[in-house]
């Protein structure tokens, strides 16, 4: 019996971690279409995680102190446990419009994460206070007579929770997401949760007692993990948010619009504030204007081999390839899961043969195949409107000086001297390139669009130095990431 009641009380914990952690993946992958997605903004909600979870613990001890008979200490850990399903959906159900709100009335991302780990955290502080409640409920229900003792049954309690919550970080992204999709995670979540509190109560109900307990409590903690499960099938019911083509790495829109009087396909990693790659299926063509400028400054060229860091839709890349079949094209991305919703949804038509895809970090992988060489290279790799600033500094762009003849890089910036985050980046191509740095802006003046930086003298651009809006006092940016991170948020708010 006591092993039974031991493994119950042990799975109970594993559910616990599990969608605790599972709905807090959850929460980051549906807050990034508003807030974008960093390490500093991921970094802060799972700062709230762990404030909340810590919490959790420090509160169940404290309530399991006035606990004497273990029916009451189950019976209270069903209740929380009730509660933590109960907060979680609630909070799946205000996220959307609470981000919305935050968006439109602060641009600091910082302050939407924090907004967005306290509204989660409630129901993780809820779930955590269960797990010294059955601790308690342990080690009164077999003292030291049968060899368990307090300090073991919380090791133990805490050591599978913890292995929930690993569970529920790595399936959840890996597989849970790209398989099933968003809102089946969440309802799978909220479940598990829900069935968690579900088997606390009804092991609590069966466990005899003279110590006085109330009689409503079984029927409150089930009435409330019930109500949890309506809420969360009537909100994913409801919702209309499109939240994207799932894949292990992020998520993908896909969204039509007219570009030269024909039908367009547009796709994009967060689709309120860029537009990632622009495709016109009937006649094979990308129709960005920064893609087009890079076909041209291709065609100039005429490179043999080239590499595209960053793969978006693809477009570039397929134009380049559908109309020269001669050239051997590489395409890097960090999602290995691209090429499927490329070809179903961007595309509307196989890859070419002649590109090879590679799922991978592109500059991790150009550091393992230091002996790879390429005519032409365009970085292209994008968070949201901002590039993977590990790129850009002065080791990588000296080591793809190495790789590449030919360099392309798209960012997304203002032309303007007071705005850090494109300054950095122009004072590093600068720094590595020299005399050889050109720029091509579509607008004068200052204003946010997408500017390309060559080490050529590319079709459209001028000489970097020579441009007044470049600040030669900037600092360069070497491999010390938060400083280009720092310029990320601070731009934020000259947009």
């Amino acid at each position: 019996m006591q092993k039974k009641v031991l493994a119950i009380c042990l799975v109970i914990a594993l559910l616990e971690g599990f969608a605790g952690l599972g709905i807090e993946i959850y929460a980051i992958r549906i807050s990034a279409t508003y807030i974008g997605a960093s390490i500093a903004i991921t970094g802060v909600i799972l700062a709230m995680v762990l404030i909340a979870i810590a919490v959790g613990y420090w509160y169940g001890g404290r309530l399991s102190q006035s606990i004497t008979s273990p029916r009451q200490a189950l019976l209270k850990a069903g209740h929380v446990l009730s509660w933590s399903a109960v907060a979680h959906a609630i909070a799946c159900m205000v996220q959307l419009p609470l981000l919305a709100a935050m968006s439109a009335s602060t641009d600091s991302p910082i302050i939407a994460a924090i907004g967005v780990g306290l509204l989660f955290g409630v129901g993780l502080a809820f779930g955590s206070t269960a797990i010294p409640l059955i601790t308690q409920f342990l080690s009164l229900k077999y003292k030291n007579l049968q060899g368990v003792d307090a300090g073991k049954n919380a090791g133990m309690m805490v050591a599978i929770t913890t292995v929930g919550s690993v569970l529920g970080s790595t399936a959840t992204p890996i597989l849970l997401l790209p398989y099933i999709g968003l809102m089946s995670s969440l309802a799978l979540f909220i479940a598990a949760l829900a069935f968690s509190a579900w088997l606390c109560t009804r092991l609590g109900v069966q466990m005899q007692s003279d110590a006085p307990s109330s009689q409503s409590l079984p029927v409150i903690n089930y009435m409330l993990a019930l109500s949890a499960v309506v809420m969360t099938a009537g909100f994913i019911a409801l919702n209309k948010t499109d939240t994207g083509l799932q894949t292990a790495t992020g998520a993908w829109f896909i969204n039509y619009a007219v570009a030269d009087g024909q039908v367009a396909v547009t796709i994009s990693d967060n689709p309120r504030h860029t537009t990632s790659s622009c495709w016109i299926p009937a006649i094979k063509k990308n129709c960005h204007w920064y893609g087009e400028r890079a076909v041209k400054s291709i065609e100039q060229t005429m490179p043999e081999r080239l590499v595209f860091l960053g793969g978006a839709g693809m477009g570039t890349p397929s134009e380049v390839a559908y109309h020269h079949p001669d050239m051997a094209l590489t395409v890097i991305d960090i999602d290995s899961d691209l090429p499927e919703i490329v070809e179903t949804h961007f595309l509307q038509a196989p890859i070419a043969d002649n590109i090879e895809f590679v799922g991978d970090d592109a500059r991790g992988y150009l550091n393992r195949h230091r002996g790879l060489r390429y005519d032409f290279m365009l970085i292209d790799a994008f968070q949201g409107r901002f590039v993977a600033s590990n790129l850009y500094t002065l080791e990588a762009l000296s080591q793809f000086q190495q790789t590449s003849t030919h360099i392309m890089a798209n960012i997304i910036g203002r032309p303007a001297i007071e705005h850090g985050y494109t300054q950095t980046i122009f004072k590093n191509w600068h720094q590595v390139f020299g005399d050889s740095a050109y720029v091509i802006t579509r607008h004068e003046g200052n204003e946010l669009q997408n500017i390309l930086l060559c080490n050529f003298a590319c079709v459209g651009g001028r000489p970097l130095a020579q441009v007044a809006f470049f600040d030669k006092t900037q600092p360069v940016h070497t491999d010390d990431l938060p400083r280009l991170e720092r310029y990320y948020y601070r731009s934020l708010e000259k947009l």
